[in-house]
């Protein structure tokens, strides 16, 4: 006989009560759990303590010790919501940090993924947001910074899954595009909390940007800017030496600004700075920052020859990842020396709060344009439909990227294909005549070998057959994979009035016969793209007015045609096509 066991009301009660454990979503790893005379199993954070002021500054001087790895997940979210809402009682921000909470948040973070990721695929091909990171620097983030953190083994799929989400979802539900800081941050974060914790807390330091994070290309120069005034009031000398080398240039403090002390510390003393910071917010960066400026003595300012801020960092690494260098006592001489009687006069918040405001304009000023060049999220589809072509999120993401700006916040409706539809014009014809603005999808073959290559068409109007060419200059070609490229339709500005016959051909949109459909024309007879009467056979040459190369490939001006696929386009918000249904009245040409 199976006994099932069942928690009584009382023992769910004080399992509720407890802080919720760490968990490493990086490589699946528990922590053990560990004693600590500073900390209980369970809230408050601070005991014997009341007022906000007294139980803050208490909490701070716990973290400025370092946390135990298996309290890190509570203490952290605990500490973030203390901050970011100090007018909210001091046991419901630390309620955060316990199993009760624990099913709010994550639905909460299950809500999240299903907005941002509405079909499998969106998730299995998502592409990371650099945030400005670049995405070279965030290859470098998943695939080798992190990868020591536990026994120098290898980064599994899941931790960078893990960080692909996080990142998407700040993106796209926290709708922050600028943020470099914030990849670094978050996998700290994950190789000590769920995914969803995570989210939780990033969401509430982006909530109040005035303490943890700079959340904007302005924001971001205006930190810099206000480094740069502390360390010339402070740091005379390292000043000029700083200067000289370009360590003062917004892009010569990235180690600090972009990547989060990370290659400035060890792994291990990063997360002890990450400890403080989640209860501290900015102060802490600028303080330790500072405080690292202060390192070099100044028979070193002046015997080491540094030519580039890179020198300038590299000397600073060669003290601080120094086996000899303890972080420890770096914080309790340099940073906060007897907790509160800095022997210099380090910056506080609200000093930073106005230079950081102060310095808004100059960045405003001197900040270069920023251009996101994360490929944007894809489009989504309405599901239940058998579709093939568009499944790919990539396909769907470069769609999204050349559909016109009215067109892209919408979903795609498979509404006609071959494997289902059959296999002819005619059905092509009967499936969409009532739909404008459709995307054709075709896959292209070769006998000799087996390449697949999915290429298509944007039209601009219904496909009917039609006595002769129409459509507009929104119409546009493309591949969609491999090597994703389009080609929108242009004007020849060029030719005269004796150049009639070449621009009717550079205007021939749309092409609907019984016997062929194909888009844009030549001289010759040839079209950029052209499907035959069944289906089966297709080509694709250089067009007048597209500019396009041959679409199936150089090699490839005639294909087999495998499958072929059309949606039309409906809008996210309330589910409903983008066009009217077309009056087949106005095709219907017997009285002309």
């Amino acid at each position: 006989m199976k006994i099932i066991y069942t928690m009584s009301v009382d023992e769910e009660s004080l399992e509720n009560d407890r802080f919720v454990p760490s968990v490493d979503s990086i490589y699946g790893e528990k922590f053990d759990k560990c004693k600590s005379k500073y900390w209980e199993k369970k809230p408050p954070l601070v005991l014997g303590v009341t007022s906000y002021g007294q139980s803050m500054k208490t909490l701070k001087q716990k973290c400025h010790l370092g946390l135990p790895p298996n309290l890190r997940c509570a203490v952290w979210i605990a500490s973030v919501m203390r901050v970011a809402h100090p007018q909210q009682p001091l046991p419901v921000s630390d309620s955060y940090g316990t199993n009760a909470k624990s099913s709010t948040i994550n639905a909460g973070w299950e809500s999240v993924l299903n907005t941002i990721f509405p079909n499998p695929s969106d998730e299995t091909d998502a592409i990371a947001p650099d945030l400005g990171l670049s995405q070279e620097l965030l290859t470098q983030v998943i695939k080798n910074d992190y990868s020591k953190f536990i026994n120098g083994t290898a980064r599994p799929r899941g931790g960078e899954k893990s960080l692909t989400r996080i990142l998407c979802a700040v993106q796209q539900i926290l709708g922050i595009e600028y943020c470099p800081v914030l990849p670094d941050i978050a996998t700290m974060m994950l190789a000590y909390m769920p995914e969803s914790y995570v989210y939780a807390t990033l969401r509430e330091m982006i909530g109040d940007t005035s303490n943890f994070l700079p959340v904007c290309l302005k924001d971001h120069y205006a930190w810099c800017k206000t480094y740069y005034f502390f360390v010339k009031r402070m740091f005379p000398q390292a000043y000029k030496v700083m200067m000289l080398c370009g360590a003062l240039t917004v892009e010569g403090l990235d180690p600090i600004f972009k990547r989060f002390f990370r290659t400035l510390l060890k792994p291990d003393d990063a997360l002890h700075f990450l400890d403080i910071f989640l209860v501290e917010g900015c102060k802490a960066i600028f303080r330790l920052s500072l405080s690292l400026v202060g390192l070099l003595s100044k028979n070193e300012l002046k015997t080491i020859n540094f030519t580039d801020a890179t020198s300038w960092w590299n000397a600073i690494k060669a003290i601080t990842l120094s086996p000899t260098f303890s972080f420890q006592k770096h914080l309790d001489k340099k940073v906060y020396p007897r907790f509160g009687k800095a022997t210099r006069r380090y910056p506080k918040r609200r000093v930073l709060s106005r230079m950081i405001r102060y310095n808004e304009q100059w960045a405003l000023d001197n900040m270069p344009v920023y251009i996101d060049q994360t490929p944007p999220k894809p489009m989504g589809y309405i599901p239940g439909k058998p579709i093939i072509l568009a499944k790919p999120a990539l396909v769907r993401s470069n769609l999204v990227k050349w559909l016109p700006v009215a067109l892209k916040s919408t979903k795609l409706d498979l509404i006609y294909s071959t494997e289902n539809d059959g296999r002819s014009l005619s059905a092509f014809y009967e499936k969409c005549k009532r739909t404008k603005h459709t995307i054709v999808l075709i896959e292209a073959m070769t006998k000799s070998s087996n390449n697949k290559v999915t290429i298509g068409m944007f039209a601009s109007q219904s496909w009917n057959v039609h006595p002769t060419s129409y459509g507009d200059g929104e119409c546009f070609l493309f591949r969609a994979d491999p090597d994703a490229k389009c080609f929108h339709w242009t004007p020849d500005f060029s030719s005269g009035f004796d150049d009639i016959e070449n621009q009717v051909i550079r205007e021939q949109f749309m092409v609907a016969r019984n016997e062929y459909l194909a888009m844009g024309a030549n001289a010759d007879g040839t079209n950029g793209l052209r499907l035959d009467q069944d289906l089966n056979q297709g080509e694709s040459y250089p067009a007048l007015g597209f500019g396009n190369e041959p679409l199936a490939g150089e090699n490839m001006k005639s294909f087999e045609v495998g499958t072929v696929e059309v949606y039309r386009l409906v809008r996210d918000v309330d589910g409903k096509a983008v066009d009217r249904e077309v009056d087949e009245s106005v095709w219907n040409l017997g009285g002309m």
